[in-house]
C-alpha cells in the first residue's frame, strides 16, 4: 500500500496502530485502514493553545467530517482541536477519529467553520467557512479481520431491539463488570490529575509492548486492565467528572478548578495531555475486551450544577462534544447521563431527555444511552422506558431481591414497546448492617443471591466493591473469587441462546430455597432461577439442591438431555442423563454437596 503522509501535525502513537497511506489534499489519515479499526484524519489549521479564549479553540471552531461508506450512508463525526498533535496543548493539528463499519472506497469531506460557540450549535451551516473547509479525500479499507484483538474483530456494540445487546459482525453481549472506582481516572499517572489512585499492585501485570506515555506513568493503570481482562472481568465503570461530587478528583478541563465546585470554574478548555493518555487507556480496554462505562455525572448536587447549574447549556453542550469527538469512536461504550440523577437536585424526566437528545444528536454512531437512578428504579426510569433516546437501563436497588427487580424492569420496558436489557449496576447484600448502601465484599452471597439470579432472570450485571472510591488493587482474593464466579456463570450462558431465552420461575416446583436478606432485619425467600426457551432448553439455577424439586417440561414430547454445572468451579460434573418431555419431571439429585448450589442445563439440542 502506497503510504502518503502529509506533514500536517503529527499523531499521538497508538499501540498496535499502523501508518497508512490516505490521500487528501489538506489532510493525513493514520491508522490501520481496515474495518473497525480506529483511523485518525489529521488536518492543519489555525494555531491556537488550550487556553486561548478570543477565539476558544474548542468552542468558537467546529470540525465535523463527513464519511460516506461505498453503499452510500454517511457518518457525520465531530473532531477536536489537538495542540500540536502529540500532547502539547499549543500548535495546528484538527483532528477527527473514525471507525468505518465496512470494506471498500469511503469518501470524506471536511466542514471547518468558526464563530461564536459554533461547536454546539447543530446547524450545518452556523458560523463561517475558515481554513481547510472543504477538504476531501478516499480511504481504502480492508475487509474485517476476524482474529483481530478485543473488540476490533466483532465491531460496534449496539441496541438490537431486545434486552440484550449486539455487536454488529459479533455476538450478543453479557455485561459482567465492576463498578468501582467510579474514580477510575484519578490515576496518578495521568497528567494534572488528582493523584487518589496508583494501583501499585498492578504494576507488574503490564507487559511490554503495551502503551506507557512516559516513564512508567502508564503501567499500573494498563496492568489494571490487563489483570481484569486475564479474569474475564468486561466492563469498567467510571466518571468522566466528579467536582463537587465524592472524590472531586477528575475533571477534562484544564487548570486547578475549585474541587468542591464553583460557578467561576472554567469548564470551557480541555486539558488536551490528560485526554490523550485517557485515549490510550480507553483504546487499550476495547483490544482487551473491556467495555467502557462513561458516567458523565455524579449524584451530588454540587456536581450536578457544575454545568451550567444543572441545565442544558454552553458547558454541558461542549462538554458532551468533547467526550463523543475524542473518545465516540470506540466500539464498545454506553454514555450513562448521571448517576442518581434524581437523589438531591432531581434533574427529573424533562432535563434528562434533553440531555440524552443532545448526545444523541451528536453522537454518530448512536451508542447506547441511559441514567442511573435512586429510589424504586420502575418508577424512576419509567419516564425511559419507549422512549428511542434510551437503549438500555442502568439500576441501583440497594438490598432488593435482585431477581425481581431484573424480571420486573424487563417486563416493563417490553410492556413499553422497546425491550431494554435489564442492567444492574449498584446493589447491597444484606449483612445485617444498619447502613445498607455500603457494599460488603462477600463472594459467597454474591454469587448466590446477586450473579446467578440476575444472570437467570434475563439481565446483566456489575459490582460495587468493599472500599468504594479507595478501591486500589482489584486482585485482592475476595475480588478474584468474585471475577472467577462471574466467569463460570458467563461462560455457562454464553454456550446457550440465552437472547432467545426468557425467564419463568415457574417452570420449577418443590426445591429448596434460601433466605435473601431485604433489610431492615426481613428476608425473602428465593427459590430456584429457570432462563428457558421452552421445548428447547432450560437453565436452572439451584441457590440450594437439596431438594431440587421438578421442572416443567409440558408441551413437549422431546428428549432431553440433563447436566450438572458447578458455578463454584466452572466445571460440568456427573454424567449426563435423559429426561423426555410431556408434563413435570424431577430433576433428581446433583452430583456431590447438595446443600450448595448448583446449575441444571436440561437441553433438547438434536
Amino acid at each position: 500500500m502506497t503510504r502518503t503522509l502529509l506533514p500536517v501535525c503529527l499523531a499521538i502513537p497508538m499501540l498496535f496502530m499502523m501508518p497508512v497511506a490516505a490521500a487528501a489534499a489538506d489532510g493525513s489519515a493514520e491508522g490501520a485502514l481496515r474495518v473497525w479499526h480506529p483511523l485518525t484524519l489529521s488536518f492543519k489549521g489555525p494555531i491556537a493553545r488550550e487556553t486561548d479564549d478570543k477565539p476558544n479553540p474548542f468552542l468558537d471552531f467546529r470540525l465535523q467530517v463527513s464519511f460516506t461508506s461505498p453503499d452510500g450512508r454517511e457518518f457525520d463525526v465531530p473532531g477536536f482541536f489537538d495542540g500540536d498533535g502529540k500532547g502539547d496543548g499549543s500548535g495546528a493539528c484538527w483532528r477527527v477519529r473514525f471507525s468505518p463499519d465496512r470494506p471498500g472506497n469511503w469518501l470524506y469531506r471536511a466542514s471547518f467553520r468558526t464563530g461564536p460557540r459554533v461547536a454546539i450549535d447543530l446547524a450545518p451551516e452556523a458560523g463561517r467557512s475558515v481554513s481547510f473547509d472543504g477538504a476531501s479525500g478516499k480511504l481504502a479499507v480492508a475487509a474485517r479481520d476476524p482474529k483481530a484483538p478485543g473488540f476490533l474483530r466483532w465491531g460496534r456494540l449496539s441496541y438490537a431491539g431486545g434486552h440484550y445487546l449486539k455487536f454488529q459482525d459479533g455476538p450478543y453481549w453479557i455485561k459482567g463488570g465492576t463498578n468501582e472506582p467510579e474514580n477510575l481516572l484519578a490515576y496518578k499517572g495521568f497528567d494534572h490529575t488528582v493523584p487518589s489512585h496508583a494501583f501499585d499492585a498492578h504494576a507488574d501485570d503490564w507487559r511490554p509492548g503495551d502503551p506507557d506515555w512516559g516513564a512508567g506513568k502508564g503501567k499500573a493503570l494498563i496492568g489494571l486492565l490487563n489483570y481484569l481482562a486475564s479474569h474475564h472481568v468486561n466492563s469498567i465503570y467510571f466518571m468522566t467528572m466528579n467536582i463537587g461530587g465524592d472524590g472531586k478528583d477528575v475533571w477534562p478541563w484544564t487548570g486547578s478548578p475549585e474541587r468542591n465546585g464553583s460557578p467561576s470554574n472554567d469548564n470551557l478548555h480541555y486539558d488536551i495531555s490528560k485526554l490523550g493518555q485517557w485515549e490510550q487507556v480507553f483504546a487499550h480496554a476495547q483490544r482487551n475486551g473491556i467495555h467502557l462505562h462513561f458516567v458523565l455525572n455524579e449524584s451530588e448536587e454540587a456536581n450536578k450544577r457544575e454545568l451550567d447549574n444543572g441545565e442544558l447549556g454552553v458547558e454541558r453542550m461542549l462538554y458532551y462534544r468533547e467526550l463523543i469527538a475524542r473518545f465516540g469512536h470506540h466500539l464498545s461504550l454506553q454514555w450513562n447521563l448521571c448517576e442518581e440523577y434524581n437523589l438531591g437536585l432531581d434533574l427529573g424526566p424533562d432535563r434528562v431527555r434533553r440531555f440524552a437528545r443532545y448526545v444523541r444528536a451528536v453522537d454518530p454512531y448512536d451508542h447506547p444511552i441511559t441514567v442511573h437512578p435512586a429510589d424504586d428504579p420502575l418508577e424512576a426510569l419509567a419516564f425511559t422506558f419507549g422512549d428511542p433516546s434510551f437503549d438500555l437501563t442502568s439500576v441501583q436497588l440497594n438490598q432488593r431481591r435482585i431477581d425481581l427487580v431484573t424480571e420486573a424492569v424487563r417486563e416493563a420496558t417490553a410492556k413499553a414497546g422497546r425491550p431494554l436489557p435489564a442492567s444492574m449496576d449498584e446493589f447491597t447484600v444484606d449483612k445485617g448492617t444498619n447502613k445498607s448502601y455500603i457494599p460488603v465484599d462477600d463472594p459467597e452471597l454474591y454469587r448466590k443471591q446477586k450473579l446467578w439470579p440476575t444472570y437467570l432472570s434475563g439481565g446483566v450485571i456489575e459490582f460495587i466493591l468493599e472500599g468504594l472510591l479507595e478501591v486500589d488493587n482489584l486482585k485482592r482474593p475476595q475480588c478474584e473469587a468474585l471475577w472467577n464466579s462471574m466467569w463460570h456463570a458467563r461462560e455457562f450462558l454464553e454456550r446457550l441462546p440465552f437472547w432467545e431465552m426468557r425467564p419463568d420461575d415457574r417452570l420449577s416446583r418443590g426445591a429448596a430455597t434460601i433466605a435473601v436478606g431485604i433489610g431492615g432485619g426481613r428476608t425473602s425467600a428465593m427459590g430456584p432461577q429457570v432462563l428457558a426457551q421452552r421445548g428447547r432448553v432450560y437453565a436452572i439455577y439451584l441457590p440450594k439442591a437439596s431438594p431440587t424439586g421438578e421442572l416443567d417440561l409440558s408441551g413437549t414430547t422431546r428428549s432431553f438431555t440433563e447436566r450438572w454445572y458447578n458455578p463454584r468451579t466452572g466445571v460440568f460434573e456427573g454424567d449426563p442423563s435423559r429426561k423426555s418431555g410431556g408434563g413435570w419431571v424431577p430433576l433428581g439429585q446433583p452430583p456431590r454437596d447438595p446443600e450448595d448450589d448448583w446449575v441444571v442445563l436440561v437441553d433438547g439440542a438434536d
